[in-house]
């Protein structure tokens, strides 16, 4: 297995240890964990609830600058613990699922036409793109601009890690585990525990428990 992909394969995070003080769940407790970016993050969160007609789940971070372009059409179901850094860019039309504990760095784009799943305790690196749609090939008098787009699910497994910069097209699914090593180019399904890596992205390895 090439060196620098091995990671340990986890089913339940472990609390960090100062959950287990005896105040941590305290009224006082939690208004002193309170700071400016995570009420800047929380008003972001409550723009993006307000213009989804169809939100289901509780508040997350959503970091400074990210864009969401929610549709009418749009539903989103939000797991907790999800955490979305700066720079991102969505896009959402279709239906996006994001699991418990999804960690998405920053300037990641995501866009959701028919449907994008990510799992819970799944994270991506810088600049990941996913897309659930394409455009359409133009010909002679015909601009690609006026066609329809073509559209397939992405389905991302629980625990998956995709490096910085790889890009994640139309109908993959992704199984749980997998390693998507950094600047590939999914376009077929990979398998659960595979390590998968180039353009386009090939198995190069199995993750080991």
């Amino acid at each position: 297995m090439p060196t620098g992909y091995h990671r340990a394969v986890t089913t339940h995070p472990v609390p960090h240890p100062s959950t287990y003080e005896p105040d941590y769940y305290t009224f006082w407790a939690r208004v002193r964990r309170v700071t400016p970016s995570k009420i800047a993050a929380l008003l972001r969160w409550r723009r993006l609830a307000s213009r989804c007609a169809h939100y289901e789940g509780p508040p997350f971070f959503i970091g400074p600058r990210s864009t969401l372009d929610i549709s009418p059409t749009a539903r989103i179901t939000v797991g907790s613990g999800v955490y979305i850094k700066s720079d991102c860019d969505f896009r959402i039309e279709g239906e996006l699922i994001l699991g418990d504990n999804v960690y998405i760095q920053q300037g990641a784009v995501l866009s959701s036409h028919t449907r994008v799943e990510i799992g819970a305790d799944s994270g991506f690196g810088e600049y990941v793109s996913v897309h659930d749609n394409n455009h359409a090939q133009g010909s002679d008098g015909v601009s690609f601009r006026t066609l329809p787009f073509p559209t397939a699910p992405v389905i991302i497994g629980r625990n998956v890690w995709v490096g910085s910069k790889a890009t994640i097209t139309m109908g993959v699914t992704i199984g749980d585990n997998a390693v998507v090593a950094g600047g590939a180019v999914v376009t077929k399904d990979v398998p659960a525990n595979a390590i998968v890596g180039g353009v386009p992205a090939k198995v190069i390895g199995y993750a080991k428990n």
